[in-house]
């Protein structure tokens, strides 16, 4: 995707961009560790009598990620490019097999259950749907404006969002779908093209939101929160609720309300809610803004990528990490309806913690690469 070697990076400048993203990965890691258990304290309390159980699982699931990061620097990004299609359709057919023996909790089957600990499968498809993205357009990317060329791939987008929606999870089928569109235009397919599928997709939502009543119920208690307060539009009021009594400053670390069982998923889905809520707007900003420098810390980096499959990858992983973070933070703030999507690095979680340090694993390898590409590049112009 780039023609030229301007504005290249030197590699150690390259290495200390590398190094400066690790320690605000870990900054948010930490900072979100602490809010979790802030929020889920007395939760966990009630639920398990220990108050630190959430806490505690989460800083084993931050060992893990990091342990799992460090080995995703060891393998050759190649390898995954190699087994892009297995990997991928052994993860569609595990969500399958979700639908059978999965663990069913508040009416939907997502989890497996081992040793204590909840691992959603789907958490997967961030690893393997990226690689087979990234290796499907960059073997097609001169026939990627061609209808055809992208008929294999919608397919295997259909098979993932069945897979989930059956589960039920509507909410992350329409996630993979708006990710595969930006990704698919970022690498220049045709706009009337991805329209088509923009279309067909909106008609599928309406008749899957239309016939099962509890999607229909989110989506007016969405447009109209305090018209159902006490059932759909409950979480989003708690929620503003919490953004009002933060005000400008916040009502201090350990002072908010709202975790008192009165905000649902305090500690997962609205952990920014209660973010805004104890630190205030300014706390709430500040927060949005070491996204903002990550985000543009890692475009910077793929920007000067010179290779497209290893800068495929780069952006996909940006791409993953920038929808969930506006997702996230839009539906806390009622600009888009309820979806359960954590925040990266904040949200309570294992499997999308742990994930979300492969995904940074297979960044940081990606981008690895380049100190070789740019020694080779200056030792030519010596």
């Amino acid at each position: 995707m780039h023609d030229s070697y301007v504005d290249t990076i030197h590699p150690k400048d390259l290495h200390k961009e590398r190094r400066f993203i690790f320690m605000l990965v870990l900054l948010l890691t930490l900072f979100g560790t602490l809010m979790v258990y802030e929020s889920s304290s007395l939760y966990a309390y009630k639920t398990t009598a220990d108050p630190a159980a959430f806490f505690k699982k989460q800083f084993i699931f931050f060992m893990a990620g990091l342990l799992l990061f460090f080995l995703t620097l060891l393998i050759d990004v190649d390898f995954f490019r190699a087994h892009a299609k297995e990997f991928l359709f052994a993860t569609i057919i595990i969500l399958l097999v979700l639908l059978v023996i999965g663990k069913k909790a508040g009416g939907a089957r997502r989890w497996f259950t081992l040793a204590g600990f909840n691992f959603q499968p789907s958490e997967l498809l961030k690893i393997f749907f990226l690689m087979y993205c990234v290796d499907y357009v960059i073997k097609r990317k001169m026939l990627i404006r061609k209808a055809r060329t992208l008929i294999p791939l919608g397919i295997i987008v259909g098979l993932i969002c069945i897979s989930v929606v059956l589960q039920p999870d509507l909410g992350t089928a329409m996630f993979w779908i708006l990710w595969a569109l930006l990704f698919l235009f970022m690498h220049h397919a045709r706009f009337r093209h991805l329209l088509f599928v923009i279309v067909v997709g909106c008609v599928l939502a309406f008749f899957l939101i239309t016939f099962y009543p509890y999607r229909f119920r989110r989506i007016t208690g969405y447009l109209n929160p305090f018209a159902d307060p006490r059932d759909a539009g409950f979480q989003l009021i708690q929620s503003q609720i919490a953004y009002g009594q933060g005000g400008t400053w916040g009502v201090g670390l350990g002072e908010g309300r709202q975790k008192l069982f009165f905000l649902p998923a305090a500690h997962t889905d609205f952990i920014f809610s209660i973010i805004a809520e104890e630190f205030g707007l300014f706390g709430s900003l500040g927060l949005i803004a070491v996204f903002l420098v990550l985000f543009h810390r890692m475009i910077n980096i793929a920007r000067n990528c010179r290779d497209d499959f290893r800068q495929s990858i780069l952006l996909g992983v940006i791409l993953i990490f920038f929808l969930e973070v506006v997702v996230n933070i839009g539906v806390s703030c009622g600009l888009f309806p309820t979806k359960g999507l954590p925040l990266p690095f904040i949200s309570y979680g294992g499997s999308n913690l742990i994930v979300h340090y492969v995904l940074l694993g297979l960044f940081f390898n990606a981008s690895r690469s380049e100190e070789d590409y740019t020694s080779l590049y200056e030792g030519r112009c010596a």
